[in-house]
């Protein structure tokens, strides 16, 4: 993104800023209390459709508890680069 002078800064209305506080109070009353979110550990991992290998997810599970996961971010990068290329090429 490109920073210009073209446009000038402008503060919210108080319709806006109005907005932008019921969102975040919004937000913040959706937030998960203590017991109430899941874990991996709590899914379970049978998976009759063959479309998860359950062995693999175990062994990055164990490697993410251990913290011995290399991500490859270069890859990373590459992958999401060329998605937002195919997506302009959609255009």
């Amino acid at each position: 993104m490109k920073i210009d002078q073209t446009q000038p800064l402008t503060r919210p209305t108080q319709n806006e800023a109005t907005e932008q506080r019921k969102s975040v109070e919004s937000l913040e009353s959706t937030k998960t209390t203590a017991g109430s979110t899941t874990t991996l550990s709590q899914i379970p991992t049978t998976d009759d459709s063959g479309d998860i290998d359950t062995a693999r997810v175990n062994d990055i599970r164990q490697a993410i508890s251990e913290g011995r996961l290399e991500l490859d971010t270069g890859k990373i990068a590459d992958g999401l680069i060329q998605s937002v290329r195919d997506m302009l090429d959609e255009r």
